[in-house]
């Protein structure tokens, strides 16, 4: 039987795993320049692609894939938004872009805002300016102002009070004409909904990885971009997928990437697997040597892998070498417990696996006459967002992405004698996270003791 060490070697000899690695390394503008995820440089580069008149001739399309970015993001009117979405771009008329634009030169004069924006600079402060003119196709006479502002996040957290003075203000002085709030923040701030995000649903939220996926990618398959251009994306999209907050986190991947690793782990699944029981074991000379492989000699590798695999959720457990109090956290996954109050009425239900607990609470929703089918039939996806492509729980066994269940269970309605399929090859986290999410999409109150107590022991230990 091969030891881990040996395993290890394989595995970071594997041509995809030095090829990721290659692609990680790659030279970056932003990294050299010690600015990879400074505000000011998102701000301004955001500006200067959505400003059709700047030189990457790509001219309103960069735009347009925004606005479809903020139409997939919509908690409501969502047929309004996609409207506008899907404007012929001869439409659009006399385009001003402006990165970080003062609020208060909007002529939007409330005193308490300025004199907030005079004490910190980045409160009164609106990232990218957006104002076009929408001209009717059918009376060309018929003009309509169409206003994008942007509010970007990258170490900041969103300020619902700043969110709501925005909104206050823009409703105030351009109720007559058509705006757009948007929050550009990384995908660990996007909540349930816009309105958990933001305070409200007329924000939109988009995560880096929708701005990746959605606007950049396109941009650069654009075979009207110019060559001169495409270096200054490419070298924007490879910022992004740096990590940040102090190397935890990575705005985004792409799709090379995730090829990669997806290959990665099939291939080496029992490796991973090793690595991940070593890393909840006390610790001892083979478990600081795989660390030490796996978190300093590779450790951006390895953390961009770790980063897919939990946003794919396609394992169930990932490696945590982490302090002794955070590892015997991790260890009791198995009390799993769901505290929900409703109706006046606190029911406590436990789960020893991922499966038990999705199965009892099921039953406990249909008892309590809440409308569980309509959220199976439209499909409830996996994790604590919305923006994912594989189902949590669904009619049939099909993710959003056409892949099947990796691992299948069932659940029979006790109302309709149906058939509910739910995915359960996903970690014991992500699973209470989508049960919640369920349980509140459904009116319910919910509280996760454990996961609640890992959450604070990884801010106190981050």
């Amino acid at each position: 039987m091969k030891s881990l060490k040996r395993m290890l070697y394989e595995l970071t000899m594997d041509k995809d795993f030095v090829a990721l690695k290659f692609l990680i390394d790659r030279p970056n503008v932003f990294h050299v320049a010690g600015a990879t995820h400074l505000e000011t440089w998102h701000s301004r580069f955001l500006s200067w692609l959505l400003d059709p008149t700047e030189r990457h001739m790509l001219g309103y399309y960069p735009f347009q894939r925004f606005l479809m970015a903020v139409a997939e993001s919509a908690d409501e009117n969502i047929d309004d938004i996609t409207d506008i979405a899907m404007l012929n771009v001869n439409q659009f008329r006399n385009p001003e872009v402006i990165a970080e634009k003062d609020i208060n030169k909007l002529d939007i004069d409330e005193l308490e805002l300025i004199e907030e924006t005079e004490k910190n600079d980045d409160k009164g402060r609106l990232d990218v300016f957006f104002k076009v003119n929408i001209v009717d196709e059918k009376e060309p006479s018929k003009v309509k102002k169409l206003i994008l502002a942007v509010e970007q996040k990258v170490y900041a957290r969103v300020d619902v009070n700043q969110c709501h003075k925005y909104l206050r203000k823009f409703e105030e002085k351009f109720k007559d004409e058509t705006f757009l709030l948007i929050g550009l923040v990384p995908k660990s701030q996007i909540k349930e909904s816009n309105e958990a995000t933001f305070g409200s649903s007329k924000w939109f939220g988009i995560d880096y990885q929708q701005l990746v996926d959605i606007v950049l990618m396109p941009c650069l398959e654009n075979p009207d971009l110019s060559i001169y251009a495409k270096s200054i994306i490419q070298q924007y999209v490879d910022a992004l997928r740096m990590p940040y907050k102090g190397k935890r986190e990575k705005l985004a991947t792409i799709e090379e990437e995730r090829t990669l690793v997806r290959s990665i782990y099939d291939r080496f699944e029992d490796v991973f697997k090793a690595i991940t029981k070593i890393s909840n074991e006390e610790d001892s000379e083979e478990r600081n040597y795989v660390s030490t492989v796996v978190n300093e000699t590779y450790g951006e590798v390895f953390r961009t892998i770790r980063w897919i695999l939990n946003e794919e959720n396609d394992v169930e457990e990932i490696w945590n070498f982490s302090t002794g109090f955070q590892r015997n956290i991790y260890k009791r996954w198995d009390e799993l417990q769901m505290v929900m109050h409703y109706g006046g009425e606190e029911t406590v239900i436990y789960g020893k696996s991922v499966p038990e607990l999705w199965k009892q609470t099921l039953q406990w929703i249909e008892e309590h006459n809440l409308p569980l089918r309509q959220l199976v039939e439209d499909g409830f996806i996996l994790g604590g967002g919305d923006r994912g492509n594989r189902y949590a729980i669904a009619f049939q066994p099909i993710h959003k992405n056409r892949k099947k269940f990796a691992s299948i269970h069932t659940y029979e309605s006790l109302i309709t004698g149906e058939t509910y399929y739910i995915e359960t090859k996903i970690n014991p986290e992500s699973g209470m996270k989508t049960i919640a999410k369920l349980l509140k999409n459904l009116g319910v109150a919910v509280e996760m003791p454990l996961l609640e107590n890992s959450e604070v022991s990884s801010n106190l230990n981050s």
